[in-house]
Formats: C-alpha cells, sequence, structure tokens
C-alpha cells in the first residue's frame, strides 16, 4: 500500500480528505504545518499532497527544499488557481497541481499518474512499493527490507534497468558467470530467477518479471 502525506493547516479539510484516500486504501498521515513536514520527512513517504498557504511558510518553498533532498512525487493541492502560482509551482519542483474545489476520482488519478514514474535518484529506484538502492545493495518492499542475494540482486537491477526491453538468457548467465567466476549451467539462471520472484512477489496481481519463452526476459511493471 501507497503511503501519502496530507501538508494541510485546515484540520477539517485534511481530515476529511484522509478519510476519503484511507477508503481508495491508501496509507495517509497529515501534517499541519512546514515545520511538522520537515520532521515526518525522516519517514517512508510515497507522495505529497501539498498546500501552498501553511501558517510557518510557504508551499512552494517548501517543495523546492524537499525537492532538493528527496525524489518523492509532490502534488500542490490549492484555492490559488492563478496561472503565475501554478507555473511557480510547477517550476520549483511539483510534479502536478490541483485546484480547490477538485473531485476524488480525479486526484486519485492523479496521484495514480504520479506514482506510476519511476525515479533513479542518487543509485536509488522508486517503482511502485519497491525501494532499489544500487549503491547499498538493499531492496525494499512497502517499507520491509528484503533479502537478497548478490545474484539475485544483480538479476533485478539488470532487469530493472532494461526499462522494459527483453534481456536474453545468455545475456543474464553472462552476468552470473560475471560474478561467480565460473560457467554456470543453464539452470541455475532458472533457480535464481525463481526466488527472486518469490521474494519480490506480485504487486496489484501484477507479476514483476515477464517470461518471453523462448526469447528472454523482462521488467514488466
Amino acid at each position: 500500500m501507497k503511503k501519502i502525506l496530507i501538508v494541510e493547516d485546515d484540520e477539517s479539510i485534511a481530515d476529511s480528505l484522509k478519510e476519503m484516500l484511507e477508503n481508495k486504501a491508501y496509507i495517509v498521515e497529515v501534517s499541519y504545518s512546514k515545520k511538522e513536514t520537515l520532521e515526518k520527512l525522516n519517514e517512508y513517504i510515497d507522495l505529497i499532497l501539498l498546500d501552498i498557504q501553511l501558517p510557518d511558510g510557504n508551499g512552494i518553498s517548501l517543495c523546492k527544499e524537499i525537492k532538493e533532498k528527496y525524489e518523492m512525487p509532490i502534488i500542490f493541492l490549492s484555492c490559488l488557481n492563478d496561472e503565475e502560482t501554478i507555473v511557480k509551482g510547477l517550476n520549483e519542483g511539483g510534479d502536478d497541481y490541483v485546484c480547490k474545489p477538485f473531485g476524488i476520482k480525479e486526484l486519485c488519478a492523479r496521484i495514480e499518474c504520479a506514482l506510476r514514474k519511476v525515479i533513479k535518484q542518487q543509485g536509488i529506484y522508486y517503482i511502485d512499493d519497491l525501494i532499489i538502492d544500487t549503491l547499498k545493495h538493499k531492496v525494499f518492499k512497502e517499507n520491509q527490507e528484503l533479502e537478497l542475494s548478490a545474484i539475485t540482486f544483480t538479476l533485478l537491477v539488470a532487469l530493472v534497468e532494461g526499462h522494459g526491453r527483453v534481456l536474453t538468457r545468455d545475456y543474464l548467465l553472462m552476468m552470473i558467470e560475471e560474478i561467480t567466476g565460473h560457467v554456470v549451467e543453464d539452470y541455475t539462471l532458472t533457480v535464481h530467477l525463481k526466488r527472486l520472484r518469490k521474494t519480490l512477489g506480485e504487486y496489484q496481481n501484477q507479476k514483476y518479471i515477464e517470461t518471453l519463452r523462448g526469447v528472454g526476459y523482462r521488467w514488466k511493471i
């Protein structure tokens, strides 16, 4: 489940939006100020819904500050609908801008669109419910670290960095041989891919890795 942080100083609006998003199966937290928001960034967050008018600061400047350190999507929610403010918000790092009042269906569609983006920042991939840190060789799913061997981790990164391109069995076998330092049997790849798939599980009833029989494999999500 995706975790959303609502930054909104109006408690009635924040509580109402929180309830609506929780009914859509999101995990939701609320922050009522800039100070509280910066403290919550120590936690894992998939996306921020950010008001512009905050009691202790401006949402646009806060967006810029967040984007300097983090790469989670930020969607502005504001009653300010003039072109200058909208353009400034997007130029300072906002991924989208939604004017109040808005429909929950439209907002959820925009949230899902922002979450579908695959982002790599400083060696880290954010893909749906996965975080893949290529520098520390760590993988997290819904904030829980997964146990992957050096081989399965290498296969995962290769598939992700393929961006949907098909990787042949020979290519992946070559990668395993580079890690082990010796020639490996074909079934070795099958075993490691099976372990990788089991560890990753599925996302929204979809498999992460697609098999193209007689050709190879590709990252599907």
